[in-house]
Parts: structure tokens; C-alpha cells; sequence
């Protein structure tokens, strides 16, 4: 005689895959960490500390240092003195409304902060060192300037030619300089070499890709652009109204390998397995009643 099956729930399935996508996730997650952490652990690499500077005169490194706002010729300009070094920079983005401060006025576009490296230590630790000698912190002076450089001979970010006005100027980031002027201990100031805005990861993979099925060169990454992890590019986030684009060359997600596309997949089919699993019974004509 035959005999039948007893039918499975469909809920106690999507219960089994619930579970077993969320051990996976488990696992894949700890992995995730563990290879982010060994990638971060492993990097040589310095790891800047920034403080804002905000008096307009005082000392450093024993030496005297003062700015303020001048006029020449009717046109508007920064002076800094610093020892018997002066720079005198000209306004590039006058402020729209008078605010109380120096740096205030001019926050669109210049920047003052003492830095140092801090890779291995803490806040705590670093401000120890500074204190006592054994880390000698670094006073920066950063300006961003807006069609600062010439358009790169290869198109960056799809962007076209457009007219130089202040609106295009804040969107134009490919066309941005950042100039950069150090202090010294000795009472000199050095001018280090300008920086431009980092085309994006996608970007250049985009241009690469595109050169690879052409058969032309590969391009690389511009010189001149910001590199990740460098005092530079951290200096000039504080002078953007965004933080540059993510290059790509130095994430630790790059170590991550399955253990990231496993997580996600699993989220997915978590999320996806609880839902329908209490989700209500379709209305059938053995659950409807009369």
C-alpha cells in the first residue's frame, strides 16, 4: 500500500537558511576583520595628527609667527610672517560675510595646523613626546585654490570644458591646486611642491580599462595628485567642502577578499530568508472560513 510523504514547511526551510546564513555571515565577518586589522597592522605607513590653529601671533619653535589680512593696491591679501620669512599670499576666495576671525574669513581656502606623526601611539602618548622633545611637530600653512591647475590632457572625472566662475570653481575638483608651506625649526619657510585633487579609483580603473580594450598605453595616476596616507593629503581635507575620492591603491578592503562578497551575500539572504518566514499565510480556501 502506498504511503505518503508528510509535506515539509516551507517556513522550517527558510529557518535552516536563516541559520546557516547567519553563521556564515559570522564567520566571513571575522575573517573580514581579522584581514582588515592585518592589512592596517602590517602597512607601513605615518599616521598624521592635525590641530587646528586659530591665534593670529605666537611662537614657534622659539620663533616668532604672525598673520594677518593687508591690502595692496586696493586687492586683498595674507601676510605671514615667521622669523625674517614673510610670505604674502593673495586672497583667492574673499569671504561673503565678516566673520569675527581671520580664520573665519579665509577658512574657504587656507589652512594653519601643527602636525606630527602619532603611527603606534596614541593622542596621549604623542602629546607626551611633543612635551618632552622626543617628536618635534611640524607648523603647516595649506591653501586650496580653484582652477589652480591647466585641465589634464586626458579627461578626468567625465567632465567637459566649462566656464571659470565660483559655482563651477567648488565642482571642478579636478581643476584645484593645494600649495603648501612649511615652518621650519631654523626660522625659514619652505614651499613644498603643489598637490592636485586625486582622480577617483573609478576613474582611472574606467580610463584603464578603456586604454586595454583600445590597445594603448595604460595610464597611471597623475604625480602631481594627492597620495592617501600622506601629510599632504590630510592637510588639504580641511580645506575641502568634501573629502577626496577614494583612490583605491592603499584600502585595507583590498585584503578582504571572499570574506567581504560572502558577507554581503549573506545580509541579503538573511534578511531575505526571516522576511518570507514571517511573512502571513497567503489566503487559500482552506484558511478562509465562511
Amino acid at each position: 500500500m502506498p504511503t505518503t510523504q508528510p509535506k515539509q514547511d516551507p517556513r522550517t526551510i527558510l529557518w535552516i537558511i536563516a541559520g546557516l546564513s547567519l553563521i556564515t555571515l559570522i564567520f566571513s565577518s571575522y575573517t573580514l576583520a581579522n584581514r582588515i586589522s592585518e592589512f592596517n597592522t602590517n602597512r607601513d605607513a605615518p599616521l598624521f595628527s592635525f590641530r587646528d590653529v586659530q591665534e593670529e601671533a605666537f611662537l614657534f619653535m622659539d620663533n616668532p609667527f604672525t598673520i594677518k589680512e593687508v591690502s595692496i593696491d586696493d586687492k586683498p591679501f595674507v601676510q605671514v610672517d615667521y622669523a625674517q620669512d614673510e610670505l604674502l599670499l593673495p586672497v583667492i576666495i574673499p569671504p561673503k560675510q565678516p566673520l569675527p576671525t581671520l580664520y573665519d574669513r579665509q577658512r574657504e581656502w587656507l589652512s594653519i595646523m601643527i602636525l606630527a606623526d602619532r603611527a603606534g601611539m596614541t593622542i596621549e602618548e604623542m602629546e607626551s613626546k611633543i612635551d618632552s622633545g622626543e617628536i618635534v611637530p611640524r607648523l603647516i600653512l595649506a591653501t586650496r585654490t580653484p582652477f589652480g591647475v591647466e585641465p589634464a590632457k586626458e579627461k578626468r572625472f567625465d567632465s567637459i570644458e566649462i566656464e571659470q566662475n565660483e559655482s563651477w570653481g567648488e565642482v571642478r575638483r579636478d581643476l584645484w591646486r593645494f600649495d603648501f608651506y612649511e615652518m621650519n625649526p631654523d626660522g625659514t619657510i619652505t614651499v613644498h611642491d603643489p598637490k592636485r585633487f586625486p582622480e577617483s579609483g573609478k576613474s582611472l580603473q574606467r580610463r584603464q580599462n578603456y586604454a586595454k580594450l583600445k590597445g594603448e598605453p595604460i595610464p597611471q595616476r597623475d604625480p602631481e595628485d594627492l597620495v592617501e596616507y600622506s601629510w599632504q593629503y590630510g592637510a588639504a581635507i580641511k580645506l575641502t567642502p568634501r573629502p577626496p575620492a577614494i583612490t583605491m591603491e592603499n584600502q585595507a578592503l583590498r585584503n578582504a577578499g571572499w570574506s567581504l562578497p560572502t558577507a554581503a551575500a549573506c545580509i541579503l539572504i538573511l534578511i531575505a530568508s526571516v522576511f518570507f518566514a514571517i511573512a502571513p499565510p497567503r489566503a487559500t480556501e482552506e484558511h478562509t472560513t465562511p
